[in-house]
């Protein structure tokens, strides 16, 4: 999955962002935990604007001729658990069969810190056997349809890193775990 993000990347999207500033892959790229096509591209540009980011935008449309993008402004109105930026999640077709989602943030430099910081921090307490549990995991709920809107990666890294969950059916008993505390408070 890595290779095709990397070939992704070189059929000219890499160069389409480097225009606008400096591009950092991050994500489950950056951790190698990928499992379906969703690359997450962090960009620290000179400027952070609007017009700029839309333009940025219309190369995307242009480049990579998606059925669908999502605009969120986060400058205006945060969300917890998301950078302060701009951004663009770009759809190649059907994520849940196997197309490519793209997630561009545009942020500042602490913005990115923060995003490396996880992923760093992530990367430092895997152990050979916990990456095969948490890609093992990962490839099993990817396609559920509460992923990413429910839960999410981060809840499987938190089950195996904090938890030591082993597998799928420990995850799920994991989540619902997490559902029923919250429903209590």
């Amino acid at each position: 999955m890595t290779a095709e993000a990397d070939e992704l990347l070189a059929r000219g999207l890499h160069d389409a962002l480097a225009s606008y500033g400096a591009v950092h892959v991050v994500g489950s790229h950056m951790m190698e935990l990928m499992v379906w096509r969703d690359l997450d591209i962090h960009l620290v540009p000179k400027t952070l604007d609007r017009s700029s980011f839309f333009d940025m935008g219309s190369r995307f449309a242009e480049l990579l001729e998606p059925h669908r993008m999502h605009y969120r402004d986060e400058t205006v109105r945060g969300t917890d658990g998301l950078p302060s930026g701009l951004y663009w999640g770009v759809y190649l077709g059907d994520e849940r069969a196997g197309a490519w989602k793209l997630d561009i943030w545009a942020t500042d430099a602490r913005g990115l810190e923060r995003v490396e910081s996880y992923c760093h921090g992530i990367q430092r307490r895997l152990s050979a056997k916990t990456r095969e549990i948490i890609l093992r995991i990962k490839a099993e709920c990817w396609q559920h349809p509460e992923y990413r809107r429910g839960f999410g990666s981060g809840n499987v890294y938190e089950a195996v890193l904090d938890h030591g969950i082993q597998d799928i059916r420990g995850f799920w008993d994991f989540l619902e775990q997490r559902v029923h505390a919250k429903s209590t408070l």
